[in-house]
């Protein structure tokens, strides 16, 4: 907490700072602190002309980081009674839901609308495959996020330590 208040001396409305900020002061469970935190975050991010949705979505992830899951879930299905056809919301309900553990077979539909859309997108092949690891379907699911890696390998994106887990998983099988 101390660390942070310095930061934020040092780097003065650096989005990263007060998204820390708010998710420290929802575990501590200072909502006062918390709901500060993050309405002057939301008036940055509308401040550098981020979209209501992208707006909601790093609501969302803050509350999702914060461990109030119920609240996350419920600003990524807002967002998704809004554009229920996107395919960026589908995947961050659907990632959200499987990551979590709070319904991977609906999870896994959602992902599968996204894909119809944007069959190669590395995310959703990840977030296909992560679901069908947490179903326990290693082999299938080490395909999917062997694929996922082969289309975006230059980062250490989540495919590449899911593989790992899913590696790990197979060879406890054995």
């Amino acid at each position: 907490k101390d660390l942070y208040k310095k930061a934020e001396k040092d780097f003065p409305g650096d989005l990263v700072i007060i998204k820390r900020q708010a998710i420290l002061a929802l575990t501590e469970g200072d909502m006062a602190a918390a709901n500060q935190y993050i309405e002057k975050y939301k008036f940055i991010l509308k401040d550098n002309s981020l979209s209501e949705a992208a707006i909601t979505t790093s609501i969302a992830s803050i509350y999702s980081e914060a461990g109030i899951l119920n609240k996350a879930e419920e600003y990524y299905r807002q967002l998704l009674s809004i554009q229920p056809e996107n395919p960026g919301r589908l995947y961050n309900l659907a990632y959200f839901l499987i990551d979590k553990d709070r319904n991977i077979n609906e999870g896994l539909e959602l992902v599968d609308k996204a894909l119809d859309s944007i069959p190669d997108n590395y995310s959703y092949i990840d977030c296909k495959g992560w679901g069908l690891y947490k179903q326990g379907k290693n082999e299938e699911a080490l395909e999917l996020l062997e694929k996922s890696w082969k289309l975006c390998p230059r980062i250490y994106n989540y495919a590449y330590f899911h593989i790992q887990e899913v590696k790990k998983a197979i060879g406890n099988q054995k």
